[in-house]
């Protein structure tokens, strides 16, 4: 995806999250969060949720949008392809205090040894 894709999407996944009256999968938005559940372990899609992922969070979101983040598609993204990405996710936490943060609000996914280097990695749990 494009840069500009990326960022239609992190605002598109940002307003759906936004817009909790309407939250359902016939939302117009809805695409926004199934894209982040699609086939997540296919390399490009993986790709695009870990950029679109910090997309999102470089945009000093709400406590709620980040609770969101987290508990969605950075622990989707840990779970499916957590093996893959675990090099820049550590890379990030020790770069991004509000990455750090973020991971805070990750449930235990993918294997023991990928889940042991993110909690080394991430800041309080919350």
């Amino acid at each position: 995806m494009t840069y500009t894709e990326i960022e239609h999407w992190a605002s598109a996944w940002i307003a759906y999250q936004q817009d909790r009256e309407h939250a359902s999968d016939h939302h117009i938005l809805w695409w926004a969060v199934e894209k982040f559940m699609v086939t997540m372990d296919e390399s490009a899609n993986a790709e695009d949720c870990w950029l679109t992922v910090l997309a999102i969070l470089s945009r000093n979101p709400s406590n709620s949008i980040i609770a969101m983040l987290a508990a969605g598609p950075l622990e989707d993204l840990i779970h499916f392809a957590g093996p893959r990405f675990i090099d820049r996710i550590e890379l990030e936490a020790c770069c991004n205090p509000a990455f750090q943060y973020l991971l805070g609000g990750v449930w235990r996914s993918s294997s023991p040894e990928i889940w042991k280097r993110i909690e080394a990695v991430r800041s309080e749990i919350w």
